[in-house]
């Protein structure tokens, strides 16, 4: 609240400063000074001058409603927490520097209360005008964005667990208890009730889905990048461990022990203990439910009912028990996380009490090395298969294209199969009543491959024939990753039946004989390596290089595309500008995607899906001006740019980056944890395999 001030002596008496005055107070502030000449004078007008006597409330701590943002002309404030007593302050601003600019950047209500320290002067300007001057003044956001992350640390909870993981890493043992308060610290996007009593049904399921399906009933877990010398073909002595939603090579070596098998880089490691993180504190939270003796013995009968009689018992039961610790409506969202046995999972986390212990074993100086050159000797066999002549044998007249994509667009789109047998899927999913039918759909090709895979289940002999029409058609696939989780098809474009290939891919250029390889998704750092190794096998034949990713988007909605203007590396703030791609290019790929967007804009490579929070998104939207995000692109880019200076590949090397966006962090119903319609994914994905393709044979 604001008291008249004295007039003998005080502020209030005084001449307000005139233009010059004003001006020269701006350019005193950082990151004000940084603006144009011409920004400065714009601005002055729009600025409100404010006086306030000592003692004055200037912001109250939760006020959503005044997003201004305040310039000490004269006085001194200090910012507060009333919530801490005796320790309330929490720092103090001096003149010719600024408050307030949080909540309009971050979208959130006051965090702090603002009072004078003494008779204070402010300039008030609008939360709406900062973002303006963020928006058309990269000087302004950048030196905005340094105070933000050096001097205020807004980062400070993902540095401290990612140093703390690196460093429990190289000691070899990595403590849950601490790592997990530290990631708690971190407040996620993708786990908003971290801090809440209240069970994240939807956070709990994406970890779930990433996590080992023994999780509940294992103790210990040794991460290791090699395996001990006698047990090399680990699946001739122990069962696999599957994860539904994420490519891990996992055994258990005896009941509640695993070895995971960890890929290159650290992305791995931080993606499996954040995932583990997630889940213990949702464990903690179903434990915690589940104390009282009478809880107890309830759960207790109800995994033995649901053991002996399935389903249809464990159904009837919901809601009988007066002393069962979960409502009918939570058993059914537990039902969806843990299809089979939902109650004996719920027991085992009572019994288990998130008592992991995790020994990480890996080589010096050489992270899973090895294994990346053992799969780059597999593709190099494989391509001597198909072509006759191993890859560092080529003819220099024929050009070779890396596609990094997924295991089944590009593939699907050059083999003629789909086109002979669209019509019979799609009479197969009218008979069995398929749900996709029923979404929108404007491209019947799409449908046939968002329906393949549920029809290749039900007739696993056309699975099977598709596969060998495509070797026919002179695509080979590689049936091993040396437990990289990169799988590869090569293929001849000579031997490509180019009438029978999708429809919507432009076949004008084919008729020169060209190199097409085609990699799975590689996880954020092992993608560096994976790519060092594609150069470096292939050389100078590599004439472009095409990464098809999905990405969360900061703009736009699901199904819309990004292309990178530049990619900024989350760890360090390193910015590397992409070269300009042809804009009747772009209009092609838009042209393709019919009801969704092409966005265009920086991406920020995250360190982990979970190592991401509202605010560190909002800085990078606001400051950096970045459109999404995605975990490999940076690493990608940063590999094919060194390998192009050293004369691995040629500096004429055409780079293509498109992104399909299966998410968007900032709305709590289109996160990675929401699921993605089939209309929503399919459509973008062949869009850009299309587009890509069509610039390849063009």
């Amino acid at each position: 609240m604001m008291r008249a001030m004295k007039q003998n002596g005080s502020i209030a008496s005084r001449e307000p400063p005139s233009q010059n005055q004003l001006l020269e107070f701006l350019e005193s502030v950082t990151p004000f000074r940084f603006l144009q000449q011409r920004e400065k004078i714009a601005l002055i007008p729009e600025l409100e001058r404010v006086e306030y006597a000592a003692g004055d409330t200037i912001i109250e701590q939760g006020d959503d409603r005044d997003q201004r943002v305040y310039l000490i002309f004269q006085g001194s404030v200090e910012v507060v927490d009333p919530r801490r007593g005796a320790a309330a302050r929490q720092l103090t601003v001096e003149e010719r520097h600024y408050f307030g600019e949080w909540e309009p950047l971050f979208e959130e209500p006051r965090v702090f209360a603002v009072r004078a320290l003494q008779d204070t002067v402010c300039y008030a300007l609008s939360g709406q005008r900062l973002l303006r001057l963020v928006d058309v003044s990269r000087a302004f956001a950048q030196a905005l964005g340094n105070i933000l992350r050096d001097r205020q640390g807004i980062f400070a909870a993902f540095d401290h667990f990612t140093v703390e993981l690196v460093r429990s890493a190289n000691r070899g043992y990595v403590p849950m208890v601490p790592m997990t308060r530290l990631y708690q610290a971190l407040q996620p996007a993708l786990h908003p009730l971290a801090s809440s009593e209240a069970i994240d049904f939807s956070a709990l399921e994406y970890a779930i889905r990433r996590l080992p399906s023994n999780v509940t009933r294992v103790f210990a877990f040794l991460l290791t990048d090699q395996l001990p010398a006698g047990f090399i073909a680990p699946h001739a002595f122990f069962p696999d461990v599957p994860t539904s939603a994420r490519r891990r090579d996992i055994w258990e070596v005896l009941p509640g022990k695993n070895i995971v098998l960890l890929r290159d880089g650290i992305s791995d490691l931080v993606d499996l203990v954040s995932c583990l993180c997630l889940y213990a504190v949702e464990a903690r939270k179903i434990r915690m439910r589940v104390q009282q003796p009478a809880a107890v013995h309830a759960l207790f009968s109800a995994a033995n009912e649901e053991q002996r009689s399935g389903e249809a018992a464990r159904t009837e039961r919901n809601g009988v028990d007066p002393e069962f610790p979960f409502s009918a409506e939570e058993l059914t969202r537990f039902g969806r996380i843990w299809p089979e046995a939902p109650l004996a999972r719920l027991w085992d986390i009572v019994r288990h009490r998130e008592m992991f212990s995790i020994r990480v074993r890996r080589r010096q100086n050489s992270y899973n090395s090895r294994r990346s050159e053992l799969w780059t000797e597999q593709v190099g066999s494989a391509a001597k298969e198909l072509l006759g002549v191993h890859p560092t044998g080529l003819a220099d007249d024929i050009p070779v294209h890396i596609i990094s994509s997924n295991t089944h667009s590009v593939t699907n789109c050059l083999n003629p199969w789909y086109a002979q047998n669209g019509t019979a899927i799609l009479q197969w999913a009218d008979s069995v009543g398929h749900p996709v039918v029923e979404e929108q759909w404007s491209n019947r090709d799409d449908l046939i491959y968002a329906l393949a895979r549920d029809y290749f289940l039900a007739f696993p002999d056309r699975a099977a024939e598709a596969q060998e029409l495509a070797g026919q058609n002179g695509v080979v696939r590689l049936k091993e990753t040396a437990s990289t989780g990169i799988q590869v098809q090569i293929a001849d474009t000579a031997r490509i039946n180019l009438d029978g290939i999708d429809r919507g891919v432009d076949r004008g250029g084919a008729a020169q004989r060209a190199v097409i390889v085609n990699i799975d998704y590689a996880f954020g750092e092992q993608a560096q390596h994976i790519i060092r190794n594609l150069l470096m096998l292939f050389g100078t034949r590599v004439r472009s290089i095409n990464f098809l990713g999905k990405a969360g988007s900061l703009v736009g909605k699901r199904g819309d595309v990004l292309v990178p203007t530049a990619f900024i590396a989350q760890s360090s703030d390193q910015f590397e500008p992409l070269p300009e791609r042809d804009p009747a290019l772009i209009a092609q790929l838009q042209s393709r995607l019919r009801a969704n967007q092409v966005h265009r804009g920086p991406l920020l490579t995250v360190n982990g899906t979970l190592l991401q929070n509202r605010t560190m998104l909002h800085f990078y939207r606001r400051i950096w001006g970045c459109v999404g995000l995605e975990m490999e692109g940076f690493h990608f880019y940063r590999q094919v740019i060194e390998s192009s200076q050293l004369g691995v590949v040629s500096p004429h090397a055409v780079m293509r980056f498109y992104y399909y966006v299966s998410d968007q962090p900032l709305d709590s119903a289109a996160t990675l944890s929401a699921p993605m319609a089939s209309a929503e994914g399919v459509p973008p994905l062949y869009a850009i395999t299309r587009q890509i393709l069509s610039e390849l044979f063009s």
